[in-house]
């Protein structure tokens, strides 16, 4: 994998920019997050946790798959994100979600506290240093064989062309040609945060995505 030269900081304000475009951009991530969702297998009653909601496109689907009395939750690190989604669940007429604005280095929640984690598109985005950490969180919140679902941009074996044009990229513009984002291969991360019945489908289209599933 390669590094990405990119700040928190920098992230937050390119996706406060990416906030009123970014439903285009979801529509083309569909298909993967989708796949993600049907291998979560969620429950009516599963405390389900998503990590990075962007415009709220896979908080609903969540929604869908939960009954009326268990409350969603989701984390994003960019306030007018968090605002999109809002919108969105508002228009749809749901009141079981607790939105929360918040960084996954250090999420705001107790010590097993979620059967489900559902992440999608953001580990492609941040340093290579900051993926264990992450994994790390969530697997604290994690219950005691909760279940991992991570969907990312990714690949093959080989580098790609969109990496070879990713790292001849100044560094202060990657967040806001690329949303940040290069391939990244997270299944040996994740068996080395702790996780187990690691599984990673990789599934084909406008943009290349894995997806990884996991136990506690």
């Amino acid at each position: 994998m390669i590094e990405a030269p990119v700040t928190t900081a920098a992230i937050r304000r390119a996706y406060d920019g990416w906030s009123r475009f970014y439903g285009t951009v979801a529509r083309l991530e569909r298909g993967p997050r989708r796949r993600g969702l049907e291998l979560a297998d969620i429950k009516a009653d599963d405390r389900v946790l998503e990590v990075a909601v962007g415009t709220g496109a896979a908080l609903l689907e969540v929604l869908q798959r939960v009954n009326s009395v268990t409350t969603v939750t989701g984390v994003d690190l960019s306030a007018r994100m968090l605002h999109r989604t809002q919108q969105a669940v508002t228009r749809a007429g749901y009141r079981n979600v607790d939105l929360h604005q918040g960084d996954a280095r250090d999420l705001p929640f107790a010590d097993r506290s979620f059967d489900v984690v559902f992440n999608s598109y953001m580990l492609d985005l941040i340093p290579l240093a900051d993926i264990p950490v992450v994994l790390g969180e969530f697997r604290r919140v994690l219950t005691d064989d909760g279940r991992l679902v991570l969907v990312n941009m990714s690949r093959g074996l080989r580098l790609t062309r969109w990496e070879k044009l990713y790292r001849a990229t100044p560094a202060r513009l990657v967040p806001y040609l690329y949303g940040g984002c290069r391939p990244v291969l997270i299944e040996q991360p994740a068996l080395d945060a702790g996780f187990r019945n690691i599984r990673r489908e990789f599934v084909a289209g406008a943009i290349p995505s894995e997806v990884v599933i996991a136990r506690k």
